[in-house]
């Protein structure tokens, strides 16, 4: 339990306790305790996301402002095997409202099901797994308090989301022809069933595991089958005309609303019943369920006796499920990039509405910006698993693990650098496994331009940002573990740098502060000024973090 955990809680002995009794007691202060808590968790989700929505339309309007000019994407995205793969088929003709809720309502409803997991696995799970819900009941709340509450705040969390999604895009019909109110509501709604569907799920699986990564892992896995049973619910439409298999995915609901083209809220209201249906399933699994017991078996221990040789050893064999993880994430987004990296030349022909689109965010030939682009998204995602490899030092910290590590004798320098150089290891992993994937489906696609060489460098040139990342990290826990979070600001400032920058006409010294998007060249004189700028900041950064952990109190 950490502190602002306990002291939320010891505040509300007193309210809790002199509130009514019954299996609701309490639960109006318990609704607030949850809110100031995740209170930051829950503005970082909705603010980006309504931030999409707001800026999407626009765009679209402002790049494509009639049906001509899109013919040639629309088509080219309907024929592009990747493309379908990850967002299905392009709605036609291909009004606005038509490619906002086909491309950004695919990122809208993942990560929609991705926040109604995660929070709703943190709020009912992890509080019961460190101790918080037997406070909770040890001040008289009732009995359905520590299940019910959570849930409904997640609830609303996602209703709130979807209102601001349905008002933005209802305002900007205003000045948007193509748009229509009933499809923006419409669409809103989707993501509501949507977030719902995956928060009882979560709720579900909070019952079936017997700790919250338990519970996670099985909510994530849901949610990817959730994805393949979309992807085999477009083949079997377009083979058949038959969409019976998208009322078993959540994710392939949008296609049975059809906002912006059908609006059936009718089908909206049959999603609704199936979300409540499974909430109240979750409800009954939870009323029958022993306190931190599960009803799957336990997998957190082995009785098999495991053979470490020192503290790396045991880093290694604790950390290698995770890197398969990202190892196969990769992959699977490897895979994605390259196989539409052959319909690049159609798309970025000169003179083009996106040619000149994608010309504000990177420079060169249409490979070159091509492969600039897509191999800063697989090396985010390495970025992102290399910081969370590091900040997984500060969470072991609060848990007072580390302490238990110092007390059998390993140092504070060798538990840190561990941690780095595991977190650096992983990262020459991942980019090896991206660029191979990555060249390799390219070679199937194209090879004009060096496309599959860049394909390749492109990705494994970036390590010295990736040792920015870890340097930075490893900075910010040495200092202290509540400073761990900032440098999530790091990795969202390079993505927004990169793939915004030149929309928003950033100065060109701010998208340099970007840890993403430096990288070489087969083509010409390579510029290694910035590879390293950025090896000495990882190196300066790990140097901090050493000098800072080895000094300062613990847990601090």
């Amino acid at each position: 339990m950490n502190a602002s955990s306990s002291t939320a809680t010891g505040r509300a002995v007193a309210i809790i306790s002199s509130g009514a009794h019954g299996a609701l007691a309490g639960w109006d202060a318990y609704l607030r305790i949850l809110l100031r808590r995740f209170r930051f968790q829950i503005a970082a989700w909705l603010a980006p996301l309504w931030l999409l929505v707001g800026v999407t339309a626009p765009s679209y309007e402002s790049v494509y402002p009639s049906l001509e000019t899109r013919t040639v994407l629309i088509e080219q995205m309907r024929k592009s095997p990747g493309t379908r793969l990850l967002y299905g088929y392009v709605p036609v003709p291909g009004r606005l409202g038509q490619l906002l809720q086909w491309e950004t309502g695919t990122f809208l409803l993942v990560c929609t099901s991705l926040m109604a997991i995660l929070l709703t696995c943190r709020v009912l799970r992890a509080d019961e797994d460190e101790g918080l819900v037997e406070i909770l009941r040890a001040t008289g709340a009732g009995r359905s308090v520590p299940f019910l509450v959570p849930v409904t705040l997640v609830w609303v969390v996602v209703a709130a989301l979807s209102t601001g999604v349905g008002g933005l895009l209802a305002w900007q019909t205003g000045s948007i022809e193509e748009l229509t109110v009933s499809g923006a509501w419409a669409l809103a709604g989707t993501v509501c069933v949507t977030g719902w569907v995956f928060s009882a799920i979560a709720a579900v699986a909070c019952q079936l595991g017997r700790q919250v990564g338990q519970a996670r892992g099985l909510s994530m896995m849901v949610l990817a089958l959730a994805f393949v049973l979309r992807v085999s619910a477009d083949q079997l439409s377009d083979g058949s005309g038959s969409d019976w298999l998208r009322w078993l995915t959540p994710l392939g609901w949008r296609d049975l609303v059809r906002p912006y083209t059908d609006d059936r809220i009718e089908v909206l209201l049959a999603c609704c019943a199936v979300a409540i249906a499974v909430a109240l399933s979750a409800a009954v699994l939870a009323a029958r369920r022993e306190y931190l017991d599960g009803y799957l078996p336990d997998r957190s221990s082995s009785r098999r006796r495991w053979r470490v040789r020192g503290h790396m050893n045991l880093l290694a064999r604790l950390s290698w499920r995770s890197l398969v993880g990202w190892a196969l994430a990769s992959t699977a987004l490897a895979l994605l990039y390259g196989s539409v990296s052959g319909s690049i030349k159609d798309l970025l022909a000169p003179g083009s509405p996106t040619a000149s689109w994608v010309g504000k965010m990177a420079v060169g030939s249409p490979v070159e910006q091509f492969m600039s682009l897509m191999t800063v998204v697989t090396t985010l995602l390495v970025a992102v698993a290399a910081v969370r490899r590091v900040n997984r030092l500060a969470g072991l910290e609060r848990a007072g693990l580390v302490e238990v590590e110092l007390a059998a004798g390993v140092s504070r320098g060798r538990v840190l650098l561990s941690q780095v150089l595991c977190a650096l290891i992983e990262s020459i992993v991942l980019l090896l496994v991206s660029a191979t994937v990555l060249a390799a489906t390219t070679a199937t696609q194209l090879t004009d331009d060096h496309a599959v060489a860049r394909s390749f460098v492109f990705t494994v040139s970036q390590l010295p940002g990736m040792m920015a990342a870890v340097g930075i990290a490893t900075a910010l826990v040495g200092l202290a573990p509540r400073l761990a979070g900032l440098s999530w600001a790091v990795v969202a400032w390079s993505a927004f740098a990169q793939f915004f920058g030149g929309l928003v006409e950033l100065k060109d010294w701010a998208k340099d502060l970007s840890v993403l998007g430096h990288h070489l060249d087969v083509v010409g004189s390579p510029d290694w000024k910035p590879l390293a700028a950025q090896t000495a900041v990882g190196l300066v950064g790990v140097a901090i973090g050493v000098v800072a952990y080895t000094r300062r109190d613990l847990p601090s």
